[in-house]
Formats: C-alpha cells, structure tokens, sequence
C-alpha cells in the first residue's frame, strides 16, 4: 500500500514538471523535494536494498558536501555557505533517492504517459503565455512578463526532445514520435533562450555518434568532460581576453560578450585561491564582483553562468575533481546501460544538453535547476525502462564500468 501511495505521488510529479516550469519555475525546487519523499518511501518499501551502483555517486555528492561544509572555515561568506550546505544535502539525497526509485516503479509506463501529458499541456501552457504577453503569468507574478520568463520551460524540453522521441519510437508510434519532436523543437526556437537553442544544437550530433559507437564515444566524452572541468580556469577565461572572440560574441548576442567578461574576472579569482576556493556560494560575495565592466553590467552578477568556473571558484581543486569524477560516471554508466540502441542515444543526447545549459547559463547551485536535472534524469531512467521489454520492477545494473557498442 505504502509503495502504491508513493508511485502516485511520483506519477503526479511527473505531470507537473512541465507546468511548473511555466508558471512558476521556482515551484520545481519543492516539487523535487515531494518527489524525493515519494521516492524514498518506495524504495524504503521494496527490498532487496541494492545501491552498490550508486556508490560512486554518492561518494562524490557526499564529498562535495563535506567539503562545502568545512569551507565555511574560510569562506568569506560562512553563514550563506551553511545555509545553501543544508539545501544541497536535501537535493542530492533527493536525486539519488529518484534514480533508485526508477527502477522499483510498478507501472513505469504510467508515469510516461503522465509525463508526457504534462509536457504537451507545458507547451500549450508556453504558447498561450508567450501569444498574451503574460495572460497567465500575471496572475502568479507581480512583475511584467519578459519573454525570458520562459527560459526554464525551454532548457527542459531541450532536455527531454530527444528521450521522448526516441520512446515513442521504440513504443511503435512513429508519427507521434514525429508530432511531439516537432513540437518540443518548434517550442525552443519560438522561445529566446539562447542557451537551451545551443543545448539542443550541441545534443544532436551526440545523439548521431552514440547511435553508431555507443560506448566508444561515451569513453571520449568521459575523457573530455573531465579534462573541460579540470582545465576549465586556464581555457574559459582567456576567451574575453580575445579581441575577435570577443566582438564575435557580442555580435551574437550582447550577453554573450558580457559572459567571457565574467568568466575572464572568475579566473582571475581563481588563480588567487586555486587549491581551497572561496567557499561554497560565494560567489555573490566575491570582491570586486559588484564593480561595473560595461554600463549597467557587473563584472559578477550572483554567479558565473558555467557550473565548472563556479565549482573551481567556491570549491577549489578538491570540489573540481568531485564534480569531473562525477560527469565522467554519469557517461561511463551511459555506455554501460543495457538500454535499446536508439534510446540510449538519445539519453545521451539529454545528458550532452543539460551539461552544455550547466556550462553555460545558470548557476549550478539553484534550487529549480537541480531540481530540474534531478526530475529529468528521473524521467530518462523510467522511460529506459518503458522503451525496453514489459518486466516487473528490477532492481538497479551492476556497477559495470564497461560496455558492449549497441
């Protein structure tokens, strides 16, 4: 009975992720929380217990905690690094309990079609706000609608485009699979974020290679995720420092050109506390961050907009070789997964869009956004299940760090 309540919850959750999005993209930071209660009780009330294919995961999460708790040592803002300490322990236990959980679900299929019911009220959600210039936002918020109030429900599509198609496909419904991808992709380009249009672009060819060479090309991409993360202070920052580089970004987009200007002053700071950081979330108070580099722009406003720059800059070395041991885990498992050709693909693909909107837009440390990455990864790993053979609920794949091309 226990275990039935919690699947319910998990299936509501799923519906509203998307709507959420929409209306009020702060709301998904509770959601997760409600999801990773549903979560906990499902697992709690299936045995056996088998998390030895967390371990690695957990161990990372777990060091990146320790390791922020104990910068408020040094951290030039203690109090805000504890505080946002305690919030990241509820969202970490949160996403582990949601990727435990997915494969203890009764009835993986529901929650799928749930999801995808909410996403296609999501969308026409989107349309209808973004058509009234806020005719349903103004009811929620006080400020006035900006066409970028819709920039989380894009970067979540972006995520999801491809897993969605790829389960219809594998499901048989091919012009379904046709319909909603038109639709997802139709959504982010109506849209004006800039990032989730790039999540997508840089998705899509992953998505090609993974198909033909799976686990060869998850290996490169585990290889080159961590050297990104661990050279991330050296390569970025020199980018503003760039004449042409940095005129063609501004030629793109202003906030472009503003963004190599952040990531050029955070690798200063960088190199000033390469070994410790300045501690966890401080980079809302680092120095200097205030001061104006362009008219009405600040060299730091809140973060960096790159989760590498950001973990470098709070956490120093030791939170930078968490965070890549962490990436790299999560590509490595993907050439693992004994999961259909296409849709493993396609999962790639959603992993290559979330890491590129993380590398490029929002801080790594907000609540909606790791809620969001949480409950999407959530949302891949049942779909897995559901694109496969009908099965009763199995429990998670051994830790095996190699993997036949599929």
């Amino acid at each position: 009975m226990i275990a039935a309540w919690c699947e319910a919850g998990l299936d509501g959750c799923a519906l509203l992720l998307a709507p959420i999005l929409v209306l009020v993209p702060h709301g998904v930071a509770p959601l997760v929380a409600v999801a990773g209660l549903c979560a906990a009780g499902l697992v709690a009330a299936s045995s056996p217990y088998r998390f030895t294919s967390l371990r690695l995961p957990a161990i990372c999460l777990l060091g990146l905690l320790v390791w922020g708790g104990v910068s408020t040592m040094w951290s030039i803002d203690p109090q805000r690094t504890l505080i946002l300490d305690l919030r990241l322990a509820g969202l970490f236990a949160a996403g582990l309990t949601l990727t435990a959980a997915a494969d203890r679900l009764a009835a993986p299929l529901r929650l799928v079609l749930l999801l995808l019911t909410g996403l296609a009220m999501g969308i026409g959600l989107t349309w209808f706000d973004l058509a009234s210039s806020g005719g349903l936002s103004q009811h929620i918020s006080l400020r006035a609608f900006r066409p970028f109030r819709l920039n989380q429900i894009a970067v979540g599509l972006a995520i999801l485009t491809w897993p969605v198609a790829a389960w219809l496909i594998q499901s048989g419904r091919k012009v379904l699979a046709l319909i909603a991808a038109a639709l997802m992709v139709g959504t982010i380009a109506l849209l004006e974020d800039a990032a989730a249009k790039t999540a997508l672009a840089a998705s899509l060819p992953i998505t090609v290679l993974l198909y033909g060479w799976r686990c060869r090309i998850a290996r490169v991409a585990a290889l080159l995720s961590v050297i990104a993360i661990l050279t991330a202070p050296l390569t970025l920052p020199a980018l503003g420092r760039l004449p042409a580089v940095l005129a063609t970004a501004d030629a793109i987009k202003g906030s472009a050109g503003h963004r190599l200007l952040i990531w050029s002053f955070v690798g200063d700071r960088i190199a000033e506390r390469p070994w410790l950081g300045w501690g966890l979330d401080a980079s809302r108070a680092i120095p200097g961050g205030k001061e104006e580099i362009r008219p009405g722009l600040n060299r730091l406003p809140l973060h960096p907009h790159n989760a590498a720059l950001q973990v470098w800059l709070e956490l120093g070395l030791p939170g930078s070789l968490l965070f890549a041991l962490f990436v790299g885990w999560l590509w490595l498992r993907l050439g693992a997964a004994s999961w259909p050709r296409l849709y493993a693909a396609a999962a790639g693909g959603s992993l290559t869009a979330a890491l590129t909107a993380a590398c490029g837009a929002y801080g790594i440390w907000q609540e909606w956004w790791l809620g969001t990455l949480g409950l999407t990864l959530f949302a891949v790993l049942v779909m897995a299940r559901a694109a496969g053979p009908p099965a009763t609920a199995t429990p998670p794949p051994r830790p095996d760090w190699r993997g036949d091309d599929r």
